[in-house]
Parts: C-alpha cells; structure tokens; sequence
C-alpha cells in the first residue's frame, strides 16, 4: 500500500536501539529552545539500553533515562551520531539531545 497508516513510533525500532548498547559517546549536546545556543551535557560516556530504559551517561551521571518504549531517537545523516528525544526519568521534563559517537577510547580520568 502506497499510503499505509503512519507509525506513531517514529525513529529506530527497539531491536535497533539494542544494537547501542556500550557504544561510546564523545560528547552529547541540547539546544537551548530559547537562545537557540547548544549546550553541552557532557562528554566521554556511553548508551545503555536496558530492557526498560534507554540511558546516555557521561561522566557517571545521567544525560537522558528514557523508557525504552517511549524514546524516539534517530542516527545522523552522516552517521557520526544520534538524536534523542523523549521524557526523560530523572528531570520529568521533555528532552531533545544529540550525541556524538565516540572512536571507541574513553577516559575515565582526563586532568593528567
């Protein structure tokens, strides 16, 4: 059927998002919806994906916590990383975050 009735889960499907699991971040960002300025939430972290949740966590604190039925996220035309949004768990406000893959090196203590 050419016209079909439109998915109301836009975005990656669940099997995919379980691919992201222990992928590496290089930083995550969010734009700010009233100075249009990006801010950065943090760097050198990962994506977890639970059963339940979706998680991005850098620096041992959550980024976004998602339910996994609920997050909407979307990979870069040029595939350097993904688009998040959805409800996050710990804030209860409504998020829309980028991160940014990481080559697979992350540092746990940077101040050397």
């Amino acid at each position: 059927m050419l016209f079909g009735k439109k998915n109301s889960r836009s975005g990656m499907d669940i099997k995919s998002l379980r691919m992201l699991d222990r992928k590496p971040v290089k930083y995550v960002t969010e734009r700010d919806s009233e100075t249009y300025r990006e801010l950065k939430l943090g760097d050198e972290g990962a994506i977890n994906v639970s059963d339940a949740e979706f998680t991005i966590v850098c620096g041992g604190v959550n980024v976004i916590r998602c339910k996994v039925s609920e997050v909407n996220a979307a990979e870069l035309m040029n595939k350097s990383g993904l688009t998040v949004k959805g409800k996050d768990l710990d804030s209860g406000r409504e998020k829309s975050i980028i991160a940014y893959y990481s080559d697979g090196t992350v540092s746990a203590d940077r101040k050397r």
